[in-house]
């Protein structure tokens, strides 16, 4: 219905947009300027924000980015996993065999790392929702990180999730960990500006060049989404549905206010 009312060729604010198609705005380009600087020096990124800000797609982005000549890029979703089962993943993503033995996996995984940079490839680890990554993991991923006494830094480590991550390494007992963080961003929401931009590109990925929404509604949308990209999208498309079977035009203030409240 509102791709045949609004002329679009696709539904707009799909979560499968090709990373080419992003929205280019101040807190994305920063962030791939701080990725691009990690990925030369190596160590422990930190990358953090609310929900919705775009952290996966834009490490995603990242990750296309990436020369698959020189590098491997490896993602875990850890999520709640065990240190057993973390090694396990990540063994089997550097081609180690099944173990079930942690010094074993321990062995293999440094093994691995060790003969990719023989290769001249760089492994990219990037590990999803590492806020809800169990504590032990922490100390076993530094300890796993120590190369050759401490003196190099093989692979490029990111750990993205939400701002309770932050909390959870500022206890005493991560401090070592903490102290092995080479870079932190914290991914920051849009300003009315960019909102607008977000919305109006995301539009024309769809097919549709002529304008859309009125003032007011964009600055409702803005307002009620607090600048978070993926509640910006929810919004839009909630108005555009009522616009359309409301046989609009334009979609306009009210049909925000409603799509604000079926969603609250």
């Amino acid at each position: 219905m509102i791709e045949a009312r609004f002329g679009l060729k696709a539904r707009p604010f799909d979560k499968s947009i090709g990373s080419r198609d992003l929205y280019a705005w101040p807190g994305l380009e920063e962030l791939e300027a701080r990725l691009d600087m990690a990925k030369r020096s190596r160590g422990i990124m930190l990358l953090t924000g609310e929900p919705g800000t775009g952290k996966t797609v834009a490490l995603r982005r990242f990750v296309d980015s990436l020369n698959a000549e020189h590098y491997l890029p490896i993602y875990l979703p850890l999520a709640t996993v065990t240190v057993l089962d973390a090694y396990g993943q990540l063994n089997r993503a550097l081609g180690g065999l099944e173990v079930r033995s942690k010094s074993l996996l321990f062995r293999d995984i440094q093994r691995g790392i060790a003969e990719l940079a023989s290769q001249g490839k760089q492994p990219v680890l990037v590990l999803d929702e590492a806020d809800l990554l169990r504590s032990a993991l922490f100390d076993e991923f530094r300890i796993l990180l120590n190369f050759e006494m401490d003196s190099k830094d093989p692979l490029l480590v990111i750990l993205a999730g939400q701002p309770q991550l932050l909390a959870k390494l500022a206890l005493r007992v991560h401090l070592p960990f903490r102290q092995r963080v080479a870079m932190r961003y914290r991914m920051p929401a849009m300003d009315e500006t960019h909102t607008r931009g977000y919305v109006e590109h995301h539009l024309r990925l769809a097919g549709r060049k002529q304008r859309l929404f009125t003032d007011e509604a964009m600055l409702q949308i803005f307002v009620q989404s607090g600048g978070i990209p993926r509640v910006i999208g929810n919004l839009a498309l909630g108005a555009m549905l009522h616009a359309a079977l409301r046989s609009k035009d334009l979609v306009e203030l009210d049909d925000l206010v409603t799509a604000t409240r079926e969603m609250a």
